[in-house]
């Protein structure tokens, strides 16, 4: 594994610490995704009653206790319960904007290291192709093919070790961010719901199929 290290030039050192960061952030996201409580038909059916009941104390005891995004939009919302419209939308619009800057963090990082990876292996091998027919520059013609070939066979590795930390980090990218989608797409179905259920005014003609939050 040095061996392979040494031989693919200096960009294996940058590429071996953005496989690592590339794994390490795509297990956190993972793992933060898997415990989302995805219960949010249920948490509604409980916010309805405990609304109708006037038990706003224990309703956000309740959201509070809850995880996942669509819970914190709720616990924002009620912020705002009893105002207008206007008002708890914007109440509802804030928790879920924060929620889908919550759910793409790091995001970037594995984006960057997708575009940055096959770069970082092509620079390798353009320096290790260099450092070959220097090498048989100043051999002043002993060195044969053999010689040539096994430079730039070293020189590859780097451009072979750039696509085998892209992929998989691409790979990754997308799945997370299909996660974001989902839930954001799950902010916007509740969303309209919400603000029906805690705005003073309770009629649902004007708001329906709204969308308040968008994924940036």
């Amino acid at each position: 594994m040095l061996d392979v290290l040494f031989k693919g030039g200096p960009t294996m050192v940058p590429l071996m610490v953005c496989s690592i960061l590339s794994l390490a952030v795509f297990i956190e996201r993972f793992l933060y995704f898997r415990k989302l409580d995805n219960n949010n038909f249920r948490l509604f059916k409980k916010l309805e009653l405990l609304i109708a009941n006037s038990n706003l104390s224990k309703a956000k005891k309740m959201v509070k206790a809850a995880r996942g995004p669509v819970a914190a939009m709720v616990e924002q919302g009620l912020e705002g319960y009893g105002e207008d419209k206007a008002t708890v939308r914007e109440y509802v619009k804030l928790g879920g904007e924060n929620e889908i800057r919550k759910m793409e963090k790091r995001l970037r990082i594995l984006d960057f290291i997708a575009t940055i990876a096959p770069l970082l292996g092509l620079l390798g091998t353009v320096i290790g192709i260099i450092n070959s027919f220097n090498i048989l520059a100043g051999a002043q013609g002993m060195a044969g093919p053999g010689a040539l070939s096994v430079g730039i066979a070293q020189a590859l590795i780097s451009t072979a070790a750039g696509l085998i930390v892209a992929i998989p980090t691409t790979l990754f990218y997308t799945y997370l961010d299909s996660q974001v989608e989902d839930k954001t797409n799950e902010l916007n179905q509740w969303s309209a719901k919400l603000v029906n259920l805690l705005a003073e005014d309770g009629s649902t003609s004007r708001v329906r199929g709204d969308r308040y939050v968008s994924k940036r």
